[in-house]
């Protein structure tokens, strides 16, 4: 007869072994896409919060392609030129009394290369111009369809692999609205007119101020209207695109605003003539050629 630590683990008992063990993979791997979804998410948020202060500051200091106004494509702008290997698409939608009439397209058949310097004028186009009657109805608004800046280098994209890289970039679509920025909404604020014989005349005073502040074509001020600027970069992401067609946009979404104190002018058309913001110019004190 063998003794008794001899003895082996019988049928029943490895049996029960491997149903525990089972319960416990079927367990774990259940909650497995769920952590590899969260990472993910993780990964997207961070990849949205490195990128948006960049363009933010591209946008804000109209980068380096602005140290000579009268030609900003010049080569001193070269700098910014890895912005096309990004930037993939960048849309113009047209909206006149709140409805699409048309959209654009860069590039396109007429401009087939951008450059850096044209990349961040077009992002720092207006939604409204001006010298257009109406205007708060007929705008448009910029869209840039980006592959992410940051991310590992197996991710990256350039010239060079772009087939090979499309599939695992990280793209997202990017939205930019420039606007003049005014703090006064109610209209009582800047009606000067209703206290012409008011008592108080310090009322009139201040809303005559108020209205000459924030109203375009005001001769002999730097207008609020056109020195203020507010910049909105509103990101929805991922983007799954072929080519230049967009398939889907997922369910990701933050939004970076800043404001922007500096006169905004229209470069020449020397390429795309974008737009850029000029913080070493003196504030406008009338409304700046193309707006």
């Amino acid at each position: 007869m063998s003794r008794q630590g001899e003895r082996a683990f019988t049928m029943v008992e490895i049996a029960i072994a491997i149903g525990v063990i089972g319960f416990a993979l079927v367990a774990i791997i259940g909650i497995l896409p769920t952590g590899m979804n969260v990472q993910k998410d993780n990964r997207e948020d961070t990849l949205i919060s490195q990128d948006a202060p960049y363009f933010l500051d591209a946008i804000r200091t109209g980068a380096p392609v602005t140290n000579n106004l009268l030609n900003p494509f010049a080569p001193s702008a070269q700098g910014l030129d890895f912005l096309t290997n990004y930037v993939q698409l960048i849309q113009f939608t047209y909206y006149s009394n709140y409805s699409v009439v048309g959209t654009s397209n860069y590039p396109n058949t007429a401009f087939p290369n951008l450059s850096g310097a044209e990349i961040v004028g077009l992002l720092s186009t207006p939604q409204v111009n001006y010298n257009l009657p109406g205007f708060a109805s007929n705008y448009f608004d910029v869209t840039a369809y980006v592959r992410a800046l940051s991310g590992p280098a197996t991710a990256q994209q350039n010239r060079a692999n772009s087939q090979l890289n499309s599939l695992m970039a990280f793209t997202y679509k990017m939205e930019v609205m420039v606007t003049p920025f005014n703090s006064f909404v109610a209209r009582d604020t800047t009606n000067y007119t209703a206290y012409l014989s008011s008592t108080d005349a310090n009322q009139w005073i201040i809303r005559s101020n108020r209205w000459l502040e924030t109203t375009p074509g005001t001769n002999g001020l730097a207008a609020l209207n056109y020195n203020l600027f507010d910049v909105r970069l509103r990101f929805s992401w991922p983007v799954n695109m072929n080519g230049t067609t967009v398939l889907s946009v997922g369910p990701g979404r933050q939004t970076y605003r800043t404001l922007v104190a500096s006169p905004l002018y229209q470069a020449p058309a020397n390429g795309v003539a974008g737009w850029f913001f000029q913080p070493q110019q003196p504030l406008a004190t009338a409304i700046p050629p193309g707006l």
